[in-house]
Parts: structure tokens; C-alpha cells; sequence
């Protein structure tokens, strides 16, 4: 990877001018900056009012909708990063849930005391949503609305530099409200589905989101567009929408969800929760959605330099597999899958990776499959897989765990690992009490 420096993704302040050039004639975005914000046109907004409307999403939400502790509980006054799931524990929807008030939608002439609450999905995905929410909504007092296009904003902010959000200096722990006034129009949350990966904004109309905050909070860097902020979800790992967290077959902790914080295990009842806490404290999560490099099939990616993270380069021609194509190692027969790729931007992308087959991790404390002199490729025909291509193609593929999710996972294992030997243990335990007890009851029927 050496030869790839001159244009390599660095989080310095000294790419910042970069932003100011179009993209590339292949179309790819540039290197996102140190500091910037991007409007996220591909998410849209429901709106959720009405005095049924917090125990209404609490159980149907991974995230817990209150806070403190029983016999007092509130609202979270809090934004968060949850999801929907189906009844079988499989993930509907990865949404951020905010809590509002009714001025904020422009119902002045109702009670601005009533609990509100707007949800931001994946846009394609607002009329399953809206079905999925009506068809548990029962008898609850409450009203749905999906906002129309205009109506509110949703923005994505960050500053590398910075230790934390400017505004959103609370946790997801306890209920401290935003720095930013009880009364203001904008609304949003830290972003925890990676370390320092920035802030949730929402605000009224389609003004640009400088507009709307005050001076002791403006944002540093540039405006980016769509595509550089895909980017960067790619090199931090981060999957979002049901382009990238396939509707009704991803888990949840396969989808890092977890780790983001994104899901309450120690909450009541919700739809799709006996499976997700289940393999919270028996299970293993064998696959995850990692960030991945790119290579061509000529190149050797035994031999390049290991990271926590992708590098991005804008000189690297690679071609894009198709969304779902299969990942398998190199220089075998058909075997068991190593994982998917999801989707990707130039030479850097996502996949769903077997931790065991394509990383050092070892989920059980004992060996793994893993061999660093194997390689790893996508391989596919004209139209295979979900994403349809003209022709056929392959890559090599390499899974980069960041040291964020590493620590998790390994702190997970050693966790699961302690837990499975006292329950062998007991188990031991109650065995040899049973043996003695027999033994005993022979002895007093002789």
C-alpha cells in the first residue's frame, strides 16, 4: 500500500481544500474533510404525536424510550440511534429516533406538552414503516405522519479535531438536555455508531443548517455533498439504510448495532427481542459488517500494511462487485461463503464478514479458521448477485476490523468465554451431587 500515499484518506485539516474540487472524471467523491456537514437527502421523517406515543415506541424499538430509574421514569429528552425489528429478530429498519415538541412541526394550536417524537429512516423505506406502525398501532392515542419533502432537514455533521459534539456534550446514560435552548427550532443527537463520528441535525425547512444555529455553535469545515459523506460512512464501518442493512435478513449485531449503542438489553418486551438478547448473553455474533479494501486480482494483499482503517485512493481503478456478491477464498473450490460485499466507493466499501474466516478474531477462545497468508476474493457473472452488472468481474478483498469495534468484540469473547465456564461449572456441580445421591440411595436400599 505503499505506492498508494500521494492521495491516501488522512484525517488532517490540510485536506480541507480538497473540498473545493468536483469529483474525479470516474465520478468517485473526494476525501472527506476533517471537518465538515452534509445534507442527508436520501432519509426522510415521520412523525410520531400523541399521549400513547413513548410507550408505543417502547415496544417496538431496541432503544429504551425511558429514562431514570422505577418508580420514577420520564421520556428521554435525548436523540438516539435505534431500529425496528420483525418478530424474528431481524432488522426492518435502522432509524434515529428525537424527541420534539409540536411547535417544532407547526402545530402551534395544539398542546405543545404532549409527547412528539420524529423518526428519520431510509426514504425508500417510509411506506413500510408507516404500514409496519399502523399495523401495531392498535387502539393507542396517537397520530402518524410522514413530513413531506422541505419540511424539516436532516444533516450530518463532524469535526476530527474536536473530542466530542460541540453541543451534544450528555450520554446516552443519563438525560442531560442539549447546550442548545429549550425552545430552539433544531433538534438531533450525538451520532454513536462510531467513535467521533459526529452529530445528528435536524432543522425546520431547507435553509442550509448554519442558519439555524446560534454563533457560539456554527460548525467548522464545508459543506459536502451525498456521495463524500457515503465515503466516509465506508471508512468508519458504518452501514446505513436498507440498501446496506438488508430489510428482513439482517441481524442486528451483525449490523454493529450493539456496539453503536444502539439497543437497550437490559429494556422490557419489544417486537423481534427474545432472539437479540438471546445471542446477547448465550449467543456468538460470527459475522459482522466491516469496512473492506479493495484490490485487483493481481495484487498481493498478504503483504500490504495493516490498519484500524481502509484507505481511500482516488488513483486506484477498481471495479465495483455487485450488492450481495459472495466472498470466498482464493485459489479453493467451493466452500462455505466468507461473507457479502454490500456496496463501495472506489477501492474502499462494506461487507459482511465471517470474523473467524477473514479476521485475526477468535470468538470462542480457542483457534480459529483464520490464516494470514489466505486471500480473499469477490468473484461474480453478468447479472449475479442482488446488484445486476453487464459482465463478469472479480476482486480481492481484504476485512479491516477498527480498534473500536476490536476492543468490543474481544471484551464480548472473554465476556461469553467466563460465562460459558461457570455454567459448565455448575453443571459439574449438580452432576456430581446426582451421583452422590444415587450412590446414597444405593446404599440405604442394601
Amino acid at each position: 500500500m505503499a505506492s498508494r500515499a500521494s492521495k491516501k484518506f488522512v484525517c488532517t485539516s490540510s485536506k480541507l481544500h480538497q473540498h473545493e474540487q468536483q469529483h474525479d472524471k470516474s465520478g468517485r467523491p473526494p476525501i472527506p474533510p476533517t471537518s465538515g456537514y452534509a445534507g442527508l437527502t436520501n432519509r426522510a421523517l415521520i412523525a410520531i404525536t400523541g399521549v400513547d406515543s413513548t410507550s408505543f415506541l417502547q415496544g417496538m424499538i431496541t432503544q429504551n424510550m425511558l429514562m431514570g430509574k422505577e418508580p420514577v421514569r420520564a421520556p428521554r429528552r435525548t436523540g438516539s440511534y435505534s431500529a425496528f425489528l420483525n418478530s424474528q429478530g431481524r432488522v426492518l429498519h435502522d432509524v434515529f429516533i428525537y424527541p420534539i415538541t409540536k411547535g417544532n412541526l407547526g402545530h402551534s394550536n395544539e398542546s405543545p406538552d404532549e409527547a412528539a417524537w420524529l423518526i428519520e429512516v431510509d426514504k425508500a423505506e417510509v411506506s413500510n414503516l408507516m404500514k409496519h406502525l399502523k399495523k401495531h398501532k392498535l387502539r393507542a392515542k396517537l397520530t402518524l405522519r410522514a413530513l413531506e419533502d422541505g419540511e424539516q432537514s436532516i444533516w450530518a455533521a463532524w469535526n476530527n479535531e474536536s473530542t466530542e459534539p460541540r453541543w451534544a456534550a450528555y450520554n446516552l446514560e443519563s438525560d442531560f438536555p442539549s447546550q442548545l435552548a429549550d425552545n430552539s427550532p433544531v433538534v438531533g443527537c450525538i451520532d454513536t455508531r462510531a467513535p467521533g463520528f459526529g452529530t445528528r441535525y435536524i432543522t425546520p425547512g431547507p435553509d442550509d443548517l448554519q442558519i439555524h444555529l446560534p454563533a457560539e455553535t456554527k460548525l467548522q469545515g464545508l459543506q459536502v455533498d451525498l456521495e463524500t459523506y457515503k465515503l466516509r460512512r465506508y471508512l468508519y464501518g458504518v452501514a446505513e439504510g436498507q440498501g446496506e442493512i438488508i430489510r428482513e435478513s439482517s441481524l442486528p449485531m451483525e449490523c454493529n448495532m450493539d456496539v453503536a449503542r444502539g439497543i437497550d438489553f437490559r429494556k422490557g418486551c419489544y417486537v423481534g427481542q427474545e432472539l437479540t438478547i438471546r445471542t446477547h448473553h448465550t449467543g456468538v455474533v460470527r459475522k459482522r459488517i466491516l469496512p473492506v479494501q479493495l484490490y485487483g486480482v493481481d495484487e498481493d494483499t498478504t503483504t500490504s500494511s495493516s490498519s484500524s482503517a481502509p484507505i481511500y485512493d482516488l488513483e486506484t481503478q477498481t471495479t465495483q462487485p455487485p450488492t450481495g456478491a459472495n466472498i470466498s477464498r482464493v485459489g479453493t473450490r467451493k466452500g462455505r461463503s466468507a461473507g457479502k460485499f454490500i456496496s463501495g466507493v472506489g477501492n474502499v466499501g462494506l461487507a459482511l464478514c465471517r470474523l473467524e474466516m477473514m479476521t485475526d478474531i477468535s470468538l470462542t477462545g480457542e483457534s480459529s479458521q483464520y490464516n494470514p497468508s489466505q486471500e480473499f476474493q469477490v468473484s461474480w457473472d453478468a447479472g449475479s448477485a442482488a446488484g445486476l452488472v453487464s459482465q463478469q468481474g472479480a476482486v480481492k478483498i481484504k476485512a479491516i476490523v477498527p480498534s473500536w469495534l476490536r476492543e468490543y468484540i474481544v471484551a464480548s469473547t472473554m465476556r461469553n468465554v467466563s460465562s460459558a465456564r461457570a455454567r459448565e461449572g455448575d453443571e459439574g456441580l449438580r452432576a456430581r451431587d446426582l451421583v452422590e445421591r444415587l450412590g446414597e440411595e444405593e446404599a440405604e436400599e442394601k
